[in-house]
């Protein structure tokens, strides 16, 4: 009898005691929002929930990076724009001053307006972004990159100091986009003694007019330089559309992503409200078995 007393005393401690853990599990899922606490209690759940919290991770970092880019490029198709309007006044000026009516002194001023649009274009060349980078040095972006080398083997020449990589931005788990556009591309290349670039284009027209000997040929060359920067700014629009496509798409990827990871997640507060209720009665009843079984002697049974 009294093993028997014994026994009844355990096996109701122990209903108790799992009732208790059972009820604790609940507060803590009603807590968390979470339906599972631990890998341990469904092991394939676990590791898909993982997967999904890192490809959503992965997916946000790609449209952070997009936001990155589309600053950049956005910056650079204002500037080529503004670029494209000075070229078209240094235009205006060069026909005007190719007509035989002007005077060496006329020449001579149309030459001083088109070092002072040179200055500018030289400026936009050395564009900085909001992070203090040159907007057009590739992937030396720290330093200016476009320099004016007076001290060259005549004539003096802009020269190019920037890098000639494009960085390349990942925007989709098998898509990458480049941010941005070399100087050397946008501008041209730089040669000691060549007029290769837009800024040694209106350099070498400018000298023309100070001698008071307009080329038409020269005006060609600018015509071409601006035939390159028309090419990289369609190029710019188009990837700044890329841009907003693969944005539309990741956000609809991450819904979708978000999504699965809540089904699979989170709590049913319903379900897990009226789990709890239902536990909290069993615990109840257990802890009622047991002070009964408690109150139990070898006198009750004499």
């Amino acid at each position: 009898m009294r093993v028997s007393t014994v026994n009844s005393h355990q096996l109701s401690l122990n209903s108790m005691l799992k009732q208790s853990e059972q009820l604790n599990q609940t507060q803590l899922k009603l807590s968390s929002g979470k339906t599972i606490l631990t890998p341990s209690e469904d092991p394939v759940a676990a590791v898909r929930i993982l997967d999904f919290k890192q490809r959503i991770e992965q997916t946000e970092q790609y449209q952070r990076n997009i936001g990155t880019a589309r600053q950049r490029l956005s910056l650079e198709h204002i500037t080529l724009e503004t670029v494209t309007d000075v070229v078209f006044s240094i235009r205006d000026l060069a026909l005007q001053g190719l007509n035989a009516i002007n005077s060496p002194e006329e020449r001579l001023a149309i030459a001083d307006e088109l070092d002072r649009l040179n200055e500018q274009l030289t400026g936009l060349a050395n564009t900085k972004n909001a992070n203090g980078e040159y907007l057009f040095a590739g992937l030396a972006s720290l330093d200016a990159p476009f320099e004016y080398d007076s001290a060259a083997t005549a004539p003096p020449f802009y020269e190019y100091v920037g890098d000639n990589t494009r960085r390349l931005v990942k925007i989709g788990d098998a898509r990458q986009i480049s941010d941005g556009d070399d100087g050397a591309s946008v501008f041209g290349p730089s040669t000691p003694g060549g007029v290769d670039n837009l800024l040694d284009i209106v350099r070498k027209m400018s000298d023309e007019f100070k001698d008071d000997n307009p080329q038409s040929a020269t005006l060609g060359e600018m015509d071409v330089a601006m035939d390159r920067i028309a090419s990289i700014q369609s190029s710019v629009g188009i990837r700044l559309n890329a841009l907003d496509r693969q944005e539309i798409y990741n956000d609809d990827i991450l819904l979708n992503m978000k999504t699965v990871l809540s089904e699979t997640e989170d709590l049913d507060y319903a379900e897990a409200i009226s789990q709890f209720n239902l536990q909290t009665i069993s615990l109840q009843a257990a802890q009622q078995t047991f002070t009964k079984v408690q109150s139990l002697s070898l006198f009750n049974y004499l």
